[in-house]
């Protein structure tokens, strides 16, 4: 229960500091206590999403009251990530947990490098 509690906290914290980072987190700690009690190895993936969902409503909340959101940015980026998102779920269980697995490391690879960059 501890490293729930832990692996939680970091992930808000990241979340909240960063904008985005903490399913990382929360994917991370999820493997590691359940990797081999959880079946269905994408369970983690949507596991981490119901966690998130409610740490990115209330960081966007926050930003937005802090005047670091642009109302038209959101627009743009909005629908195109609401329509990704349906059909990332739709794909989810059809697709090889190893091939998400090494898809995932090589997205926070490369964004990493590039905030490093930035």
């Amino acid at each position: 229960v501890w490293w729930l509690l832990v692996g939680g906290l970091a992930a808000g914290f990241v979340n909240g500091l960063l904008g985005a980072g903490g399913g990382i987190i929360v994917i991370f700690v999820l493997t590691k206590l359940f990797g081999n009690e959880i079946t269905e190895k994408n369970a983690v993936f949507g596991n981490a999403l119901c966690v998130m969902l409610p740490i990115s409503v209330l960081t966007c909340a926050l930003y937005a009251s802090r005047g670091y959101m642009s109302p038209d940015g959101f627009g743009v980026f909005a629908i195109p990530a609401i329509l990704g998102g349906v059909t990332g779920g739709i794909l989810l269980g059809r697709l090889d947990t190893a091939f998400l697995k090494k898809s995932f490391a090589g997205l926070v690879i490369i964004s990493g490098i590039i905030m490093m960059v930035r």
